[in-house]
């Protein structure tokens, strides 16, 4: 009995070995494949990274010349700005009491007479001014 049993087992062991040979063979294709994929996965997941870094790059390198395109339009337009204000100045230098009154606090009241002494106020005092004539004042 003892060796039909272990003919028996020896019989089981014949088909039972392959098999289990077959199944480690076909556990190690299976590791390797997932170390595959996940290498893959891992690369792919790299190869984004690298397009959205210099995507990045990219948008951040027009951010700065748009923003350097803007102060230079502002530079060269407070430039001209400027060159005008200053032959405008040139021509009427009354301009500066002008500009300096309207920069005042609004609390403030200015009344600017002209710098000539004729006033515009009096009716008779412009017609005397129109002929060089000094102001007189009425006696009534």
């Amino acid at each position: 009995m003892r060796v039909l049993r272990a003919k028996g087992e020896a019989d089981a062991m014949q088909y039972t070995l392959p098999l289990k040979e077959k199944q480690i063979q076909q556990s190690k294709l299976e590791a390797e494949a997932r170390k595959e994929a996940t290498v893959k996965n891992a690369e792919a997941m790299a190869e984004a990274k690298v397009i959205d870094s210099k995507a990045e790059m990219e948008r951040r390198k027009l951010l700065a010349s748009a923003e350097a395109d803007r102060i230079r339009v502002t530079a060269a337009a407070d430039a001209e700005r400027m060159q005008s204000e200053g032959a405008m100045l040139k021509q009427n230098p009354l301009l500066i009491n002008k500009i300096v009154a309207e920069r005042l606090s609004d609390k403030l009241q200015i009344m600017m007479v002209p710098a000539d002494g004729k006033f515009f106020l009096c009716k008779r005092c412009a017609a005397q001014h129109e002929h060089d004539k000094p102001c007189k004042p009425s006696r009534t």
